[in-house]
């Protein structure tokens, strides 16, 4: 190889390795984010978990789809809107026993998503686990994470069992319903095997009880008015019983 040759090949091969450090630098600039979904094949040119903790901000966000006692997703952050007043929604497990997850966030008032107006995280669906959806005073929405190749869940409506005189008593699960002034309840259950007691509002939960086995404490939430309680124990563990704590004359 000649000297002109060397220096021909030499010049070439630098002119490549600066053109594709250009273009490399461009695609990223272009396309942040590159990769494969792995169920299909496709190329995606964005991050499917850029909007997983605020879906409320994706561009790309749609309605989700009601049929048939059924909620379907698409790979986009979703969103299903809840009219004041109206009933209690269970939605989840999803379709097919899956074991990802979806998350889900409620946002009590779909004229704005700002400050404690925000949107706020209540769990997730996954194959066995539901999320409760409490409507509020005024229209809410509720959002659900995106999910790289949608999803299907099942969506049911539930007339919570109102608590009468103070006392709920039961086996397994249960959702219930009070409206009144007490702030703090007793939670006893003799039994074997997980005892869960959660207290439900628009857009807001309190974690009351996570015990195993046999308890007996009292707990407190954090707002009056209306609280769904969502009871959960496996059917035939044991009894369990609520005892709310009514407030003193002249509470305010």
């Amino acid at each position: 190889m000649s000297t002109a040759d060397a220096r021909i090949r030499r010049f070439s091969t630098i002119t490549w390795l600066g053109g594709s450090a250009v273009a490399v630098v461009l695609a990223f600039v272009i396309f942040p984010f590159v990769g494969i979904n792995p169920a299909t094949g496709e190329l995606l040119l964005h991050n499917p978990n850029d909007y997983e903790y605020r879906p409320w901000t994706d561009p790309d966000a749609q309605e989700v789809r009601v049929e048939g006692g059924e909620v379907i997703g698409t790979a986009a952050s979703g969103y299903l809107d809840l009219s004041a007043g109206d009933d209690v929604w269970v939605v989840g497990p999803l379709r097919g026993g899956e074991e990802r997850s979806v998350g889900v966030y409620h946002q009590r008032d779909t004229r704005s998503t700002e400050g404690d107006a925000r949107p706020a995280y209540l769990g997730s669906i996954s194959g066995r686990s539901s999320e409760v959806l409490v409507a509020g005073e005024t229209d809410g929405r509720v959002w659900f994470a995106p999910r790289l190749n949608g999803w299907r869940a099942d969506l049911t409506r539930e007339t919570p069992i109102s608590i009468e005189d103070g006392v709920a008593t039961g086996e397994g699960s249960a959702l219930l319903s009070y409206t009144g002034d007490a702030l703090s309840a007793r939670f006893t259950f003799e039994g074997e095997g997980f005892f869960i007691v959660d207290a439900l509002f628009p857009g807001e939960v309190a974690r009351l009880v996570r015990i195993v086995d046999s308890v007996d404490v009292r707990q407190s939430w954090p707002a009056k008015g209306r609280v769904i309680f969502r009871v959960e124990a496996d059917e035939g563990s044991g009894p369990w019983k609520i005892t709310l704590d009514e407030p003193a004359t002249g509470t305010p």
